[in-house]
């Protein structure tokens, strides 16, 4: 009788089964992947939002980068105090040229401008001379104005203030995607890059500038090199800036951010390089190199040269910044101490309202874009390796470093170049897992799972970015999560029920009730899906089952066979067995599926053992109904099988099938041949632990090349007598003997076990067996392996 189940029961499973969450679950996580890699625009606007909320409340629940005290990264402020003390912006160049003489006596060593110059300051003396003209005025009094004239030219004052200091200063430029809008000097560039890949390369392309008058910039000269840097801090689609690229490019050009200008000036290097990397065909920004290679001073970007900015707190403004602001009339009129200018990185900048130089950050919805610059420039500083000072040969600048020592650790969080191809596979790998991994769990360990996964995720991606400082998305893999958990216990409550019922109904004349039990505590833990797993297949006969049947009546053998297969049965269902079929007076059972067992050789051996003890006791009782005597072989096998609901729409199986299944017949088979009534296979014998078992042969069953080794399982080792353990071992020793080709020893051997085991068929096989095999010239490889040639 096979195990049947009809299409109306099929049609249930399958509704019911985990085939149906395991696809939802694998088509929720293809989706996602997808969208990691192609998004659409809606839908990545979307991600980008979350991530950057994310990304918000990460940055203020983590422990903030700290300031670098060893760079003195002070900002000149034009704050509300200075427009009422100097007047309203812009102020006379005159004035801005002072500011710089003044930071220079104080003892700055670079200063970078967080405003620019467009446009050039009239003279006075042209004002004078345009207003009043020829007739207002003599010919002697505008020739004694035109000789103050020089003198009055506030844009040579500023750009001699900016020349003559010992102090670098760095202008800005205000890039901007208006073409038409073209006011002031760039200076040449000085990041260097390949012509041929700048177009294929992600950078901010800008179409318009904003830069500074040519005596200006052209005033920032040092060796050959002039100074300028952007302004530019791209805020994200929110309006929050949270990144800054440290390049821009315009037309076939790149320029530097400011803070980075202000640190090639501090480190007197000549020029920054772009880097790139290959990934496929598709060249992309990895970082910039500031001065020659062998300085080392490379700072990681995303493929776009962006940073993102390391925030080290909240804004001067709040009450609570982390960067000195001084206030720019004092400086003026020198009412600061000497020893905050000293050795400083000066940042000009404003803090007025009515100069429109406010941000929203992430760690302030009102934040002085000139700190934004400072945050840049701390970040740069302590990014970069410090270089060996060459005593005697360094410059101000790098005696200030000579004493300090810093290991070259990463101070900005980065996207990483692989950060799609992280997401992607994380994505891809944890969803396939968890898709395959919930259906099979209950409620609530679904739920823990899906809770333990999402913290584990937030808390991966916090450490990743406390520890190694990358900023990695998120949000996609939050909601792979939820979804897939979602799905999962929406799925759940529904087939419950109907998972109860259908198991009950399938496997109740099949399995053990213990089975039934387990499987509906959790109906999660079997499947009808086709699998490979490693079974234990028992199979066992009626010897002469032929002679038998031809001498009763077709009632009474139908009453012997019941009378037989029912305690048989029993035994395989109290072992915890699965009955595969009955088929005339065979019958087939296996272990380890549906539900999983461990000690599946154990409770296959221990049931056929019960199972020969049960034929002796029916052979009294058989023998009181008039019934013929009955034997039988049992063969049993273990090794890797299919196993699962097979057969067709009409009628179909729960059933196993393989070598292994067939290997199981042929020892049942072989039982005969040696007189015995239990054989096991090798790979049975080799985990089977706590049994006597002795070797019996090594055969090559019919249709296979390979021999195996076939064992006897006599009794459990408690059971087992001193005699029989004797005869064991000296069974043992002659079949080495055999082995060796020992012949005489052998023979000796088996001919003194069978006078004390008349009955036994197994040392008859072995002196016949002997006695052919003296006469034959055996080749050298001979193992002892005996071919059957028989079923």
């Amino acid at each position: 009788m096979a195990f049947n189940i009809s299409n109306a029961r099929i049609t249930r499973f399958l509704m019911q089964g985990q085939r149906l969450p395991v696809f939802l679950g694998v088509v929720i996580t293809l989706i996602l992947t997808w969208l990691s890699l192609a998004p659409s625009r809606g839908f990545d606007s979307l991600i980008s939002r979350l991530d950057n909320l994310i990304y918000d409340q990460r940055l203020n629940i983590m422990p903030k980068p700290e300031r670098n005290m060893n760079f003195n990264i002070v900002v000149v402020d034009i704050d509300e105090k200075s427009l009422q003390a100097e007047g309203h912006w812009p102020w006379d160049r005159f004035k801005i040229g002072r500011l710089i003489e003044t930071l220079d006596k104080y003892g700055a060593l670079v200063t970078g401008f967080d405003i620019n110059f467009p446009e050039a300051q009239r003279n006075a003396v042209d004002d004078v001379l345009s207003r009043l003209g020829d007739e207002q005025i003599s010919a002697e009094a505008a020739q004694q104005l035109r000789a103050v004239q020089d003198a009055l030219d506030a844009n040579e004052y500023m750009a001699q203030a900016i020349a003559n200091t010992a102090m670098d200063v760095a202008l800005a430029i205000s890039f901007n995607p208006v073409e038409d809008v073209q006011y002031g000097m760039l200076p040449d560039p000085i990041v260097g890059i390949d012509e041929e890949i700048i177009d294929s390369l992600t950078l901010h392309n800008m179409r318009g500038f904003s830069a500074n008058i040519p005596v200006l910039q052209e005033a920032t000269e040092r060796f050959g090199v002039m100074s300028a840097g952007t302004m530019n801090q791209m805020p994200d689609e929110d309006g929050v800036v949270r990144r800054v690229p440290l390049v821009v490019r315009y037309g076939g050009a790149l320029y530097p951010t400011l803070s980075l200008e202000m640190v090639r000036l501090f480190y007197y290097e000549d020029y920054f390089e772009l880097l790139t990397e290959s990934i496929g065909n598709i060249e992309r920004v990895s970082g910039i190199r500031i001065g020659p290679s062998g300085t080392r001073y490379n700072i990681a970007t995303d493929e776009r040269a962006q940073v993102i900015v390391p925030y080290v707190g909240s804004s001067w403004l709040s009450g609570e910044g982390k960067y000195p602001y001084v206030s720019a009339t004092d400086v003026l009129n020198e009412r600061v101490d000497p020893s905050v200018f000293e050795n400083a990185l000066v940042l000009v900048g404003t803090t007025s309202t009515g100069m429109f130089d406010l941000r929203s950050t992430p760690v302030g919805a009102v934040y002085p874009g000139v700190e934004v610059h400072a945050n840049m420039l701390n970040a740069i500083l302590d990014t970069l390796e410090v270089p060996e000072v060459d005593s005697g040969s360094q410059t101000d600048n790098a005696s200030v470093l000579s004493g300090l020592s810093r290991e070259n650790a990463p101070r900005f969080p980065y996207k990483p170049s692989w950060e799609q191809f992280a997401i992607f596979t994380t994505i891809l790998s944890l969803g396939l897992i968890l898709s395959v991994l919930m259906p099979f769990l209950g409620p609530l360990w679904l739920s823990l799972t899906g809770i333990s996964f999402l913290v584990a995720a937030v808390w991966s991606n916090f450490m990743l970015w406390s520890v190694y400082k990358l900023d990695i998305s998120l949000t996609l893999l939050l909601m792979l999560i939820v979804l897939l958990t979602v799905a999962n216990m929406a799925y759940g409550f529904l087939s419950e029920r109907m998972s109860r019922e259908t198991i009950k109904g399938m496997f109740d004349q099949y399995v053990p009730p213990a089975h039934i039990d387990a499987m509906l505590e959790n109906p999660d833990s079997y499947s009808f899906d086709g699998e490979s797993r490693e079974l234990s297949v028992l199979f066992s006969d009626i010897r002469d089952f032929t002679t038998i049947s031809e001498s009763l009546s077709a009632t009474e053998l139908k009453t012997l066979l019941n009378e037989f297969f029912t305690p048989v049965t029993g035994i395989i269902f109290d072992h915890q067995g699965t009955i595969d079929k009955y088929v005339g007076d065979m019958v087939m059972a296996f272990w380890g599926a549906p539900l999983d067992d461990p000690e599946h050789r154990v409770h296959a051996v221990s049931a056929a053992l019960e199972m020969l003890d049960k034929v002796e006791e029916l052979k009294a009782q058989f023998a009181e109904k008039g019934f013929p005597e009955v034997n039988i072989g049992v063969g049993i096998n273990t090794g890797l099988m299919n196993v699962g609901d097979m057969g067709s729409v009409y009628r179909r199986s729960y059933t196993v099938l393989g070598d292994a299944v067939n290997l199981g017949s042929r020892l049942e088979g072989l039982t005969k041949f040696y007189g015995i009534k239990l054989l096991i296979g090798e790979n049975t014998e080799k985990e089977l632990s706590g049994y006597v078992c002795r070797l019996i042969d090594k055969v090559k069953v019919k249709g296979k090349d390979t021999a195996i080794k076939a064992y006897e399982p006599l009794c459990r080792e408690s059971e087992a007598s001193e005699e029989l353990l004797a005869r064991v071992a000296a069974y043992h020793k002659a079949l080495d003997c055999y082995l060796a080709q020992q012949w005489d020893e052998a023979e000796r051997a088996f001919k003194e076990l069978l006078t004390q085991e008349p009955e036994t068929k197994l040392y008859t096989v072995y002196l016949e067996r002997i006695a052919t095999l003296r006469e034959e010239v055996l080749p050298q490889d001979w193992d002892g392996a005996f071919t059957h040639t028989s079923k």
